[in-house]
């Protein structure tokens, strides 16, 4: 049975992308491994890790197609759409917004004269790919001008549990922010690697995702605390750590190491191309915690 780990954090740029990905490869030097980018609006895993993609498929979802001669004008598709995507103009023509519809389908469901059948919108791509022979990654690319991340992303997660069974980890690197995205990878992994970096906002936005790890969490789910860039000069790094020893998380800290920047122009991740230096042995310390 796979184990699922999710990479998170509440603010955006604190190097989540870069931990999944090496703690993804740290895995896959002995498990067979699946690393998830779930950032759909962002995903950066393939400018870390130079991939071998192998095919790419759209991402559909329902859009009503209503059919006029059969449309009595009652309305009652645009008073039940949650989105208000359905407008009834005063002539009773239905308009449509696509940028509005999340394709729950409750048009179609209320529709007393079967007017609304199904037609398809691509919301965006899913891309299959590899790194090294254990290392599977698929990557969700949210379609420009969609506003539905969090719904992306959570098709995203919900189409490809299948795939969990065929590993034995499972990393996701998640989106920033705290909404419902969040939650669709929360209620699926075992083990939640908290990133954060030792600033005045990283420590504000740290308290903001762990009320909400509290509040919805599993009692078998395991929390582990990565503060990024933990030596930084005047940082916060000690308040962070009195965060965590408060509610008992383990805390792994991550030096900062200019070989980053390295790892980024080369597409490697730096556990492969630094495995001795402080910052790739603090990562493979993770691994091991996860395990």
């Amino acid at each position: 049975m796979s184990r699922v780990i999710a990479i998170a954090g509440g603010k955006g740029g604190t190097g989540k992308t870069f931990i999944a990905s090496n703690l993804a490869y740290a895995l896959s030097k002995e498990y067979r491994v699946l690393l998830i980018d779930a950032d759909v609006e962002n995903p950066s895993v393939q400018t870390i890790l130079k991939l071998d993609v192998k095919s790419i498929k759209d991402s559909r979802s329902f859009k009503p197609l209503i059919n006029e001669e059969k449309c009595q004008k009652c309305g009652l598709c645009s008073k039940n759409c949650p989105e208000h995507a359905l407008i009834m103009l005063i002539s009773g023509k239905i308009m449509y917004f696509e940028d509005l519809c999340s394709g729950c389908e409750v048009c179609k469901i209320v529709c007393p004269s079967s007017a609304i059948t199904e037609d398809a919108k691509i919301d965006g791509v899913f891309k299959y790919g590899s790194y090294g022979d254990k290392l599977d990654v698929v990557i969700g690319e949210i379609k420009p001008g969609n506003r539905r991340s969090g719904f992306m992303t959570t098709k995203l997660i919900e189409e490809h549990k299948h795939m969990y069974e065929r590993y034995d980890y499972v990393v996701i690197d998640s989106p920033p922010g705290s909404g419902v995205a969040l939650l669709s990878i929360i209620k699926h992994s075992d083990v939640v690697v908290a990133v954060t970096e030792p600033t005045p906002l990283g420590l504000s936005d740290l308290t903001k995702f762990l009320m909400l790890i509290d509040k919805y969490r599993k009692t078998t789910l395991k929390l582990i605390m990565t503060i990024n860039k933990y030596d930084l000069p005047g940082g916060l790094s000690k308040p962070l750590e009195e965060v965590a020893l408060e509610k008992s998380i383990p805390i792994v800290r991550l030096p900062y190491s200019e070989s980053v920047m390295k790892s980024y122009s080369e597409r490697k991740p730096l556990v492969d191309l630094e495995p001795c230096s402080s910052l790739a042995q603090e990562i493979i310390k993770l691994s091991k915690m996860v395990m």
